[in-house]
């Protein structure tokens, strides 16, 4: 997914590489740099063509979050603040449902970005109660951010004065470059939008239920294409009209067609004929009709007025602007030597064949002169030294054939003039045959032509519109039906014989635009390659037992056809209908492998990643695969996960997976918010343990059953921890371990003999194994773990808390000694 050479030096080579012709490579180009581009190059205007880097093309730097602070906000009243070590690591948040902690989770997405993903769906009344009830002012959210190789942290902050609505947050932003309005400044308001370092339950079942063109969107906008998709769009958008002026003209042929065939003359009969014919109307043939006579007369004078009032000039404007327009393209012309542009062509070649024999062969002496060396330092030089060659001979290309053809647009507006020749008594041509005599002594330059053009072509004009008043005015004594129609049909003929070029430019458009689907669709699919594959890396850890296979993701089509093609098979057979027969906890696990990657896109300068609510209808199995996921995950990211499922620490803990941090959230009267590092079962129950026996205003017999309830529930939790490490090692299923557990937990003889020897029906070796390898306490500790939790427990009850940690510490060591067996051998002390 690392793509860091630039889309349009890759689109360039792959143009080349293609042999795409000129007139097509230059509409891709033109479209990928804008509309006025576009609209130049279908119009032989000259183009910049600068495309925008996007925001794959650009390097990022490595943010971490440090610290989120909540006050008044959400289910946080009085200030607090949950610190995050800046670097790679996992932090688990864990509080029961409205404890308050997936205030934080909310505070991180709203700080950063003004909104919340998981109140997208929700309706006023709920949004509304996002102030704290209890202690609602100060209202504030604070976020702070490292940057790798920046010593000052950059500060987020939104603060609601007491009657302030949730839009109408003070924002502050600082950073080690002072203080900004907000963080589109810092260059940070794309990559939050593309990469989503944020994702929520809410978030992923709405991403899985959503729309084909919803689920692209969102995964095609890290792939760095997105020029390719708005090139697309503006070369939709440019077919449009060229498209709808070609049917135009079609669909006025057939108007004429059938007005032709109701008028009693034989020249609309014959001009209805020529309509009729399949394929390009015969426009020489429709015009000789339509300068026939009305009918046979040696009168000069009329057959000169009719060719006087079919008469059409171009106007004044459009002379003016290919004056303009030719002293423009002379000066480009100038600024690029077009001898020199066709050498900087070769030595481009040259320079790109020395190029790839590099890349080919390495380092080593020149193929052309065997003197010079091609080393890492030569080849910079000659990748900007390529670049500048092709920017210049594009450039000289460019200004020399738009020259060329100005040049032929003027030579054939002078020599084409439809002015009628002849004279006739009273007809006034002669100041319209000297105007035109004098505008075609056309001079050799072009600056020469466009001055030429703008001093003769007015007198032309003025001449012509004088006959033409008198013409038509002699004419309108004579009109007939056929005259009405014949001026249509003239207008129709000036209109068709644009189609050509019309279809020309459809064509390059439409060329241009199945090169682009073409190529996109095979970049697409290289880009989102990693992609795919680290999804399928995670439904791999996800799907545990799950009988529900992933294939690879690819993105197919665009516009309004785009969508994401994800195989899923169940049991290895693809019926169409695999994901409907999912069960909600596996999709919700295949949201997490489709969407984690976003947030871990090499590309995004966000090296955290929140996840809240992870856990939501997965099964033991998933739960271990989720662990897994996100402990691999944070050896290269900061991953934060909030959860009220105590599942999740449990299997981070029991599967041994690298050290995570546990912060426990709790919440008391009036919003009092305590956040506090978690320990794993073992730890907590003896701590319970310890601090009861502690306690001397309660009186001994009292405490006594309860301090060994709770040493034998850590002496059970340890167990049960060795228990399901060794059996998932053995990749025994999750619900045969869970039914094994329960099976044993009756009695405390069954389940240490399970740990022990990985059999329950073994409870009879367990006191002497206990007693050979550790000693008379950890047999003192299992005795009154049995015995004192039926009656009262009067011995030293510190002392029973010590030998219980030692016992608990005794099977860890042990179960860390003994390698787990084979599936179905026997385990022997």
């Amino acid at each position: 997914m690392n793509h860091t050479e630039p889309l349009v030096e890759l689109i360039f080579d792959r143009l080349a590489a293609d042999r795409v012709p000129d007139d097509t490579a230059e509409v891709v180009l033109a479209a990928l740099s804008g509309e006025a581009d576009l609209d130049a190059a279908l119009a032989g205007a000259p183009t910049t063509l600068e495309p925008q880097r996007t925001a794959a093309d650009e390097p990022r730097e490595r943010i971490w979050l440090s610290s989120v602070t909540v006050a008044g906000f959400r289910g946080v009243g009085p200030e607090r603040t949950l610190a995050i070590e800046p670097g790679p690591g996992l932090t688990v948040v864990v509080g029961r449902n409205g404890s308050g902690k997936s205030s934080f989770a909310e505070a991180v997405e709203l700080a950063l970005t003004g909104d919340s993903a998981r109140w997208a769906d929700r309706n006023s009344v709920w949004r509304t109660g996002w102030r704290n009830l209890h202690a609602g002012d100060p209202c504030r959210i604070a976020v702070e951010l490292r940057v790798d190789g920046v010593a000052t942290p950059t500060r987020v902050i939104r603060s609601w004065p007491k009657e302030a609505e949730l839009g109408d947050a003070e924002v502050t932003v600082t950073s080690a470059r002072g203080t900004h309005q907000d963080l589109a400044e810092l260059g940070l308001a794309r990559p939050l939008e593309l990469y989503r370092p944020f994702l929520t339950a809410a978030e992923l079942g709405r991403l899985t239920a959503g729309t084909q063109s919803q689920l692209f969107d969102a995964i095609s906008a890290i792939l760095g294409l997105e020029a390719i998709t708005d090139a697309d769009r503006r070369l939709m958008a440019a077919a449009r009209p060229i498209d709808a002026a070609i049917r135009e003209v079609r669909g006025q042929r057939a108007t004429l067609t059938d007005t032709l065939a109701g008028i009693d003359d034989d020249r609309a009969r014959r001009a209805a004929a020529l309509l009729r014919t399949r394929g390009p109307a015969d426009l020489a043939a429709l015009t000789a009709i339509l300068d026939e006579p009305d009918e046979p007369t040696d009168d000069e004078a009329v057959l000169l007025c009719r060719r006087l009032a079919a008469m059409q000039l171009p106007d004044a404007d459009e002379v003016t602007r290919l004056a303009e327009q030719l002293r423009e393209a002379a000066a480009e012309a100038r600024r690029h030597d077009g001898g020199r542009s066709r050498a900087s062509l070769r030595s481009a070649e040259l320079l790109r064949l020395a190029v790839e024999h590099h890349d080919d062969q390495g380092d080593g002496p020149c193929p052309v002169c065997a003197t010079g060396h091609l080393d890492g330092h030569w080849r910079t030089r000659a990748a900007a030294s390529l670049a500048e060659l092709r920017d210049r001979t594009l450039a000289a290309q460019a200004a020399a054939s738009r020259l060329t053809a100005l040049l032929q647009r003027a030579h054939y507006l002078i020599d084409d003039l439809d002015v009628p020749t002849g004279d006739a008594d009273g007809v006034p041509v002669n100041d319209l045959h000297t105007a035109v005599t004098a505008l075609r002594l056309t001079p050799g330059g072009p600056e020469e032509l466009a001055a030429h053009l703008t001093a003769r072509y007015p007198a032309v004009l003025a001449a012509a519109q004088a006959a033409q008043a008198y013409a038509k005015g002699l004419l309108r004594q004579r009109d007939t039906g056929w005259q009405a129609v014949a001026g249509e049909l003239r207008a129709w003929i000036t209109s068709a014989a644009t189609l050509p070029e019309r279809e020309r430019a459809l064509a390059r458009v439409k060329a241009a635009r199945a090169w682009l689907k073409e190529t996109g669709a095979q970049l697409r699919n290289q880009r989102v390659a990693p992609f795919a594959e680290h999804s399928q890396r995670i439904w791999a850890q996800l799907r545990q037992e799950s009988n529900v296979e992933l294939g690879a993701m690819t993105l197919a089509g665009m516009n309004t056809r785009r969508r994401v093609v994800i195989p899923v098979s169940v049991d290895g057979a693809d019926n169409g209908t695999a994901l409907g027969v999912m069960s909600q906890g596996e999709m919700h696990a295949l949201g997490l492998a489709t969407f984690l990657p976003r947030g871990c896109a090499p590309e995004s300068p966000f090296r955290f990643i929140v996840v809240d609510d992870p856990v939501q209808s997965m099964d033991p199995a998933k739960i271990d695969g989720l662990a897994r996921v996100l402990a691999e995950l944070a050896e290269q990211r900061q991953v934060v996960v909030f959860t009220h499922d105590t599942r999740l620490p449990d299997a981070l803990a029991r599967l041994d997976l690298g050290r995570s941090r546990i912060v426990e959230v709790t919440r008391a009267e009036r919003s009092v918010v305590t956040l506090r590092p978690g320990s794993d079962p073992v730890t907590r129950y003896l701590d319970d343990a310890h601090a009861l026996a502690r306690t001397e205003e309660i009186a001994s017999e009292v405490r006594g059953p309860v301090v060994a309830e709770l040493c034998r529930s850590a002496i059970e939790a340890a167990c049960h921890r060795i228990v399901w490490r060794r059996r998932v090692a053995r990749g025994v299923p999750h619900d045969d371990i869970e039914a094994a557990v329960v099976a044993a937990s009756r009695r405390l003889t069954t389940t240490v003999a399970l740990a022990l020897f990985d059999d329950a029906d073994r409870g009879g070796d367990v006191l002497g194994y206990l007693s050979r390898r550790h000693g008379s306490r950890a047999v003192g500790a299992y005795k009154a773990c049995k015995e004192g939790v039926h009656g009262a427990y009067l011995f030293d009850l510190p002392v029973l808390v010590s030998d219980a940690r030692h016992l608990a510490e005794a099977l860890r060591t042990h179960a860390a000694a003994v390698p787990a067996p084979r599936d179905g051998a026997e385990v022997r002390a």
